[in-house]
């Protein structure tokens, strides 16, 4: 691929992060307009959609040849990103667009406006190319992703989802935030991921003096104790589920007897105690894999130092395997409650964004999972694709709940560790390297040629 591209790429990119679509309030109108004008600078057409004031999303087609032929989308990518708190901090300017040491520094660079930048530039070489795909390759560029997809991906699909093929044949779609080399050879791709619930739960008491605690009925004794059992029972009794680590440590290919072990449920709570003191990461992943997770991260209760408590509140941050519903969040939070379960007053946590969500996945074996693990070996000859659920949510869940196979796909370079993606995103100093960017580039290139 000539080096122009990548360099085109590199500019666009640092262009969207300059552009400073920080979510809320958004503004992605500008980004959107910067994508648009370097799509007709090629001659290329594409739709504007304004979803909201100054928030809009972008659909460009490449229409397929063959009717009935499968299609693939570019997306849904965004271009909202997160605030920076600590600006001050920064070793360059977080909306800068700096390129330095052979990294693209700034607010979104990671999450994941590389990700934009690779499949926009993508997309128009293939179309300056004339490419006759046999199904339609859409291009999908959205808003609002931070705060939950309203005026993003969920608003596009429940307006204008004829725009993006998914009504006239079978799509597939790539999203972030795969493509980073967990073992030798070994690339993960995201094809689920975990479903978000926040509640609150409310404890009462009978309000009295602080100076006589002896036997009182003191709702903050309710919440404290509420929190300690809910962490004990995500710890130790949660139903566990070993398909999605099955996944994992066959993608990893760990010999059959580590395999038999970390996939038994019993032999599972064992390993994790042991590697939470030899590998907390890894830890932390295959806990997360196996089981409805409970976080207990705010607490309130109280009026005044002096008097017994008669009201408190815990909130809850539940993320849910794939086909875990309401009903089987409620009735585990009860359980994990003993006797405390009589008297809490359960309802949903009032908050800013819409995450609240089931979990999804898409299947880990496919033809269009192995055109994507062919895409990497055009680079890569030895590469295997790794699938992981993803704790957190991203607007492929909107995909993948209208039957469009989404995965988080992309090419790292070998060398960026996984934990530097883990702590750059919405982090300090984010950034990317232009290594990432040009591998990006061309295994979105090479999978529509390959799949397509």
């Amino acid at each position: 691929m000539k080096d122009i591209y990548t360099e085109e790429t590199y500019q666009l990119l640092t262009e969207l992060i300059q552009n400073k679509c920080v979510n809320p309030p958004g503004d992605e109108m500008k980004s959107i307009k910067t994508i648009e004008k370097f799509l007709k600078k090629k001659n290329i057409s594409c739709k504007v959609f304004e979803s909201a004031e100054n928030r809009g999303n972008l659909v460009a087609v490449i229409p397929g040849t063959v009717k009935e032929a499968s299609g693939l989308i570019f997306g849904p990518s965004h271009i909202d990103v997160v605030p920076v708190t600590k600006p001050d901090d920064w070793k360059e300017n977080p909306f800068g667009g700096v390129m330095k040491d052979g990294y693209i520094w700034g607010r979104g660079a990671l999450d994941m406006l590389f990700i934009v930048a690779s499949q926009v530039q993508a997309f128009a070489l293939l179309s300056q190319e004339k490419f006759k795909p046999k199904g339609d390759l859409v291009l999908f560029i959205v808003a609002d992703e931070e705060t939950g997809g309203a005026w993003g991906a969920d608003w596009m699909i429940k307006n204008h989802s004829n725009e993006l093929s998914v009504n006239n044949r079978k799509m597939f779609a790539v999203t972030e935030a795969g493509g980073v080399q967990i073992n030798k050879n070994k690339f993960a791709i995201i094809n689920g991921e975990k479903g978000a619930t926040w509640l609150k739960l409310k404890f009462q008491g009978t309000p009295g003096h602080g100076s006589a605690p002896y036997s009182s009925d003191n709702a903050v004794h309710k919440v404290s104790k509420a929190a300690l059992y809910l962490t004990d029972y995500c710890d130790n009794r949660m139903p566990i589920r070993t398909t999605y680590v099955s996944h994992l440590v066959k993608g990893l290919g760990m010999n059959f007897i580590l395999r038999s072990f970390i996939t038994n449920r019993k032999l599972l709570p064992i390993i994790l105690k042991i590697l939470r003191k030899k590998d907390p990461e890894i830890s932390k992943v295959l806990h997360s894999l196996s089981r409805m997770t409970i976080s207990p991260n705010i607490i309130q209760g109280g009026t005044k130092t002096n008097i017994i408590a008669s009201e408190a509140s815990l909130e809850l941050d539940i993320r849910t395997l794939p086909g875990q519903d309401d009903d089987y969040v409620v009735f585990h939070v009860k359980k994990a409650l003993k006797e405390l379960a009589d008297e809490v007053a359960i309802e949903k946590a009032e908050t800013k964004e819409g995450i609240a969500s089931m979990g999804t996945a898409s299947p880990v074996e496919s033809d269009f999972v192995t055109a994507m693990q062919n895409a990497i070996r055009k680079d890569f000859p030895e590469a295997n694709l790794v699938p992981l659920i993803a704790s957190g949510a991203t607007d492929g869940r909107f995909l993948r709940n209208i039957n469009v196979d989404t995965y988080g796909f992309s090419l790292f370079d070998p060398d960026t560790p996984m934990n530097e993606v883990v702590s750059l995103g919405h982090g300090v100093n984010e950034r990317i390297s232009k290594k990432t960017v040009e591998l990006s580039l061309k295994v979105y290139y090479n999978l529509a040629k390959e799949f397509l």
